[in-house]
This record gives structure tokens, C-alpha cells and sequence, in this order.
């Protein structure tokens, strides 16, 4: 469980570098893919590790996909999010894998 005030990119700055960092603070990255990457960071930190030891590049590239995927589904569903179903439920009702394999 995250307890306190988190912002964005806190928990994945402890696993990954500085310079994948930097790197997904620009466009095409945004806050969909920092959600993402905490998630990841939070649950499969050495998952994690080990995709960006295999390449950055990789590690973008899996990164930009899982943003977006999550975040078209995400748009289509407003309505739901604005009735409170959260995100992850949304996600799960679509299939999406969410976690890293």
C-alpha cells in the first residue's frame, strides 16, 4: 500500500535511472505512462529492472504501448469514470494486462 503524498515518477526513480527517467518526462510520455510506470515499479520492481536492463529502447517501446492502450480505453469509458468506477476496474472489464509478464 502507497501511503502519503506520492508525485508522479517517486516510486519508479527508485528503480529505474536517472536517464530513463528524463526520458519519459517528454513527449510522446505522459501522465498515463507515469501512472504506469509506478504501478510497475510499485508491483515488479525487478521486472522492471530486468526491461530496462534488456534496453531502454525496449523499455519505451512497451512503455508507449501500454500507454496507448490504456489511455484510449480510458477515454472511451468517461462516463464510467465519471460514475466512480475506477480505473483499474475499467482496465480489467477490457482485458488489459496491466501488470508486467
Amino acid at each position: 500500500m502507497i501511503i502519503g503524498d506520492i508525485k508522479p515518477l517517486d516510486i519508479a526513480k527508485r528503480v529505474l535511472s536517472p536517464n530513463t527517467i528524463s526520458s519519459v518526462q517528454r513527449e510522446p510520455f505522459h501522465l498515463r505512462s507515469w501512472k504506469i510506470l509506478e504501478r510497475w515499479a510499485f508491483n515488479s520492481p525487478e521486472k522492471l529492472k530486468q526491461l530496462e536492463r534488456g534496453g531502454k529502447i525496449i523499455l519505451l517501446g512497451h512503455l508507449l504501448e501500454q500507454q496507448n492502450l490504456e489511455h484510449g480505453i480510458l477515454l472511451e469509458a468517461t462516463e464510467m469514470l465519471n460514475t466512480g468506477v475506477s480505473e483499474h476496474e475499467i482496465l480489467t472489464l477490457h482485458e488489459v494486462q496491466t501488470e508486467l509478464i
